[in-house]
């Protein structure tokens, strides 16, 4: 058995007890590869401020850089964001923890996958009749780095402090509501474009499909860029997969339409997250989404499913774990345990074949006998593996 050391992140909320489930469920199937996953605690989030005063704890940074692998469980909950992170808003987990992670570890490609399969079509927040037979296969690339997410810490030491004044341009954590002018700072670099739409292209390529490029072109001058960017890497590199320009916009009004955005979906940073949320929604639930953010380059990696932490389900066995554990099947690919990662999925889609649900997809035609908790759907995974 090969042993692989990973760095857990329980998170807030309902998380730890998602994780739990996907933890158990991801070692048994790793298993299937020759695989030993040794899970290393690196707590994180307002969990962690309880006990370290810190939502990103040194010690739990260092590990989390050192190992390169880490299983996230999400951070955040309304309660303390409303408390402790209204006088620290510096210590806000999805900034403190979430951003600085992606930005150490270079995590450029957000991997977010949503499949629909026909047979599971009723599940869907679309109509049954626009899933075709052979289904739906939306592979989103969210560019990870830079754009608005990370314009004001990267480059607001550039601007004078007058041009900052004039400009508006200040940290969130800066913001006091009472400024007459707020600005952020968006950006993209030539040399990350580049990088980026190589893996995506690379990845089109791999598994068939063509390569849909979200944009605001017609508006926004970063857009253009990109357009221009992307548009001379296809001609010159990789003219064999078939390019498609979409608007963001027009791009959000197709969510519910799901065939009309089959293919591997590039999107800058803010449009990424947005979109793939709504995507998310539109396969049946938040809670069925998987995640992982990647470094081209290293091959460092974050596994977190984008489902958010369900501050209001903690403690209530209520959660959806099935995002966790499919971003568990995510992590499984990356190192090389194809064999786990299919079971993983093949289970789960097997699970809500027969019929179980937890509350987020349980809908009026569903067995009620079948509505399970947050436990019970876990085990029902581990069985089917």
């Amino acid at each position: 058995m090969k042993t692989v050391k990973i760095a857990l992140v329980k998170g807030d909320g309902s998380g730890p007890e998602m994780m739990e489930q996907a933890v158990v469920v991801v070692k048994k199937a790793a298993a299937l590869d020759g695989f030993n996953l040794e899970f290393i605690d690196t707590p994180m989030g307002w969990n962690a401020y309880d006990k370290f005063g810190d939502t990103l704890p040194a010690q739990s940074f260092s590990t989390a850089k050192e190992l390169g692998l880490i299983f996230f469980g999400g951070v955040g909950d309304f309660k303390h964001d409303n408390t402790i992170g209204k006088e620290k808003p510096e210590l806000k987990p999805e900034s403190r923890a979430l951003l600085a992670i992606r930005k150490d570890l270079g995590l450029l490609l957000n991997f977010r996958p949503m499949v629909y399969y026909k047979e599971l079509a009723h599940l869907a927040n679309v109509k049954p009749e626009v899933i075709p037979a052979e289904g739906v296969k939306q592979i989103w690339i969210r560019f990870l780095l830079e754009d608005s997410y990370f314009g004001n810490t990267d480059l607001i030491s550039n601007l004078s402090a007058e041009a900052q004044l004039s400009l508006g341009a200040k940290l969130k954590k800066d913001v006091t509501g009472t400024e007459e002018l707020v600005a952020d700072i968006a950006y993209y670099r030539r040399a990350t474009i580049e990088k980026y739409f190589r893996a995506a292209f690379k990845y089109a390529r791999q598994v068939k499909l063509s390569l849909i490029s979200i944009d605001k072109a017609n508006v926004m001058a970063r857009y253009e860029y990109w357009r221009k960017i992307v548009t001379e890497l296809h001609q010159k590199e990789f003219a064999d997969v078939t390019l498609v320009h979409q608007l963001v916009d027009s791009a959000n009004s197709l969510l519910f339409s799901p065939a009309k955005l089959n293919g591997v979906i590039a999107c800058g940073n803010e449009h990424g997250d947005i979109l793939s949320d709504g995507a998310a929604a539109a396969l049946g639930s938040m809670g069925m989404m998987a995640s992982s953010a990647i470094n081209p380059d290293t091959g460092a990696a974050m596994f977190e499913s984008g489902a958010g932490t369900a501050p209001t389900l903690a403690g209530q066995d209520k959660a959806n774990p099935l995002g966790r554990i499919l971003t568990g099947a995510l992590m499984l690919r990356h190192i090389g345990a194809e064999k786990g990662a299919a079971a993983i999925e093949k289970a789960v889609n097997q699970v809500l074949l027969d019929g179980y649900r937890t509350g987020d997809l349980f809908g009026q035609n569903d067995d009620k006998v079948k509505l399970v908790g947050t436990r019970k759907m876990g085990e029902l995974v581990l069985a089917g593996l």
